[in-house]
C-alpha cells in the first residue's frame, strides 16, 4: 500500500539557528565549502511516521537518520523527543543530534559508504561534540564488531577511537585518507586501508596501547 506524507516548509528558528551554525562548524573541519544545494531537514512529527518512512518498527533510541542519501537528514521533532524516544530533550541534545546526521553528509562527499559503521558512526560522535555523553572506556573491547551492524559501542567506543586516530596522525592526514575509501567496503578492505594510509594495523590493540 502507498504511503503519502505531507511536507510543509518550517520556520522553526531554533533549528534554523542549529542547522546554520552545525554548518559552519563543520565546512571548517572538513574543509569543505557546502554552499549550494546543501543538505534539506525534514522534521518527524512522531514515532509513527519515523516508522512509516522506515517501513518498520525503528527502535526507542533512534531520533535521526540519512536514510542513505547524500542530502537529506531525518530528525524527530523537538515535541516529541521525549515522548518517542528513551532521550531527554535539551537545545545541546538536539543540536548535537542535527550536527551528528549533517556529519554523515559530509562524509559521503569524502567516500560513498556507511561502512564500516563504527567507522562512519564514530566521525559522526566526534565531530559532534557527543563524546560528552559517554564515559571514556578504560578499555577498547567491542566496537570493531559493528561493521555492518550497530550497537551502543559502535557510538561510545568508536567516538572515542576516531578521536585518538585524529589526534595522533592529524586531521589533515586523516581527511585525505578518507577520499582513498574505495567502495564497495569490506572488512578485509578497510584493514588493508588503514595500514596503507595510517601505517597501522586495525585492531584493539593499537587503540588500546594509545588510549
Amino acid at each position: 500500500m502507498a504511503k503519502v506524507f505531507n511536507i510543509t516548509t518550517s520556520q522553526d528558528e531554533k533549528v534554523i539557528k542549529f542547522y546554520n551554525q552545525a554548518m559552519v562548524e563543520l565546512c571548517e573541519f572538513y574543509d569543505i565549502q557546502w554552499n549550494e544545494n546543501t543538505p534539506l531537514v525534514h522534521i518527524v512529527p512522531d514515532r509513527k511516521t519515523f516508522n512509516d518512512l522506515w517501513e518498520e518498527k525503528t527502535e526507542n533510541w533512534v531520533v535521526g537518520d540519512t536514510m542513505g542519501t547524500n542530502k537529506i537528514l531525518y530528525i524527530l521533532s523537538p515535541d516529541a523527543y521525549e515522548k518517542d524516544s528513551i532521550h531527554k530533550y535539551s537545545d545541546g541534545e538536539y543540536f548535537g543530534l542535527i550536527k551528528h546526521e549533517l556529519s554523515h553528509l559530509f562524509c559521503q562527499i569524502l567516500f560513498d559508504s556507511f561502512e564500516p559503521l563504527w567507522f562512519t558512526e564514530g566521525i559522526a560522535v566526534y565531530t559532534s561534540g557527543q563524546l560528552e555523553r559517554y564515559e571514556k572506556p578504560k578499555q577498547f573491547s567491542k566496537f570493531l564488531e559493528f561493521f555492518e551492524t550497530l550497537g551502543d559501542e559502535a557510538y561510545s567506543q568508536a567516538g572515542f577511537a576516531v578521536e585518538i586516530l585524529i589526534k595522533k596522525i592529524g586531521k589533515v592526514k586523516f581527511l585525505k585518507a578518507l577520499k582513498e575509501i574505495k567502495t564497495p567496503v569490506t572488512e578485509k578492505s578497510f584493514k588493508e586501508f588503514f595500514k596503507k594510509n595510517f601505517d597501522i594495523e586495525l585492531s584493539y590493540k593499537w587503540f588500546n596501547e594509545n588510549l
